[in-house]
């Protein structure tokens, strides 16, 4: 199922790039890195930030001055550090659980400012995630896979862009973003859900080109 969910999105973002032929279109290339945490009702007390990459690419439409959207494949490492007891023997260990994405925003964008040299926007969508590794790391240990977890997660995204705009309609520039999961990390246990949720802070550097036409 995992596979089938993740060829479908891949398709409907490469169909999406196939009608590039419209002015005010573009796409591009961003990497940058993601601050994750998880949170929910049944999600270990005292976690802290685990560090790690997202990046991808990504196509959109301008649709006037003001408003656009924007599709984006990401690579996201999410997840959390917790101490874990392990029982006799072994005690409290520092853990990264690690929680991998291939990650597919479907962003509305708001443009606050659009001039020739410089563009401000804001931006928030729904998420559609599948999980492509997970695993316990504790300090001193070696991985092992975490049981149950869900292949398919729904989140949403809300952030803001800067962008620096070059000659022939290029730019780079840089996003920030706190992304939430919507639906739980676990699946049900003994019939019963499990509340953990993915969160995190997102900031990654960006470089687009026109496509089909002068982007605005």
């Amino acid at each position: 199922m995992k596979r089938i969910l993740l060829t479908l999105s891949t398709i409907a973002l490469v169909a999406f790039a196939a009608q590039a032929n419209a002015a005010g279109m573009y796409a591009g290339i961003k990497l940058g890195a993601n601050f994750a945490n998880i949170g929910g009702d049944d999600a270990v007390d005292d976690t802290s930030m685990r560090t790690g990459f997202q990046g991808g690419l990504f196509i959109g439409k301008h649709v006037n001055d003001q408003f656009g959207f924007r599709v984006e494949g990401l690579y996201v490492q999410k997840g959390a550090k917790a101490d874990i007891d392990y029982g006799p023997g072994i005690g409290v260990l520092e853990t990264v659980e690690k929680l991998d994405y291939i990650e597919f925003p479907i962003l509305f964008v708001y443009d606050l400012m659009n001039s020739e040299s410089m563009g401000f926007n804001l931006f928030a969508g729904p998420t559609l995630g599948f999980n492509i590794n997970a695993q316990a790391e504790p300090d001193g240990g070696d991985s092992a896979d975490i049981d149950n977890i869900k292949s398919f997660e729904f989140g949403a995204a809300i952030g803001a862009g800067l962008e620096k705009k070059m000659a022939g309609g290029k730019g780079i520039g840089l996003d920030v973003r706190y992304t939430i999961g919507a639906t739980s990390v676990f699946e049900d246990v003994a019939g019963e859900s499990v509340d953990v949720k993915n969160r995190g802070i997102g900031v990654m550097a960006f470089y687009s080109i026109p496509l089909g036409g002068s982007a605005q």
